[in-house]
């Protein structure tokens, strides 16, 4: 698998009623039994290898709701392992990012810097490079 999805959703009215991102927000990827862990909340654990690309997307529960990522922050950007860029398709924007491990191998923590309604909220999943 050259590529890993990650899908993003946000209860945008959860989480700016709470001032809680974290608790509002639900990620999968595409992974399935390769072994990613803790989908449906927010530190979701998405297995990669060295060369991969991975996608991630974002979408709030409601369809009225206006999210969208503008950063990525944490020891995945500072070790460079990898160093997402947006993307605009005619399928919708989206963030993309190729691993380059560059040795490292474990967890690599990333924050994923969201903009709720122009108000800025972060949560904090993991690569786990193998």
């Amino acid at each position: 698998m050259n590529q890993v999805d990650v899908l993003i959703v946000v209860d945008a009215e959860g989480a700016l009623a709470s001032g809680d991102l974290g608790a509002n927000v639900y990620l999968i990827d595409s992974n399935k039994h390769v072994g990613s862990g803790n989908e449906g909340q927010q530190e979701l654990m998405t297995v990669c290898k060295d060369g991969q690309v991975i996608n991630w997307r974002i979408t709030g529960v409601s369809p009225s709701s206006d999210v969208v990522i503008t950063q990525y922050t944490g020891q995945m950007i500072n070790d460079k392992v990898c160093v997402p860029i947006p993307v605009t398709s005619v399928d919708g924007p989206y963030w993309q990012g190729r691993v380059e491990a560059q040795g490292t191998k474990g967890n690599q923590q990333y924050s994923v810097v969201v903009s709720i309604d122009g108000r800025a909220m972060t949560f904090d999943p993991y690569l786990v490079v193998s």
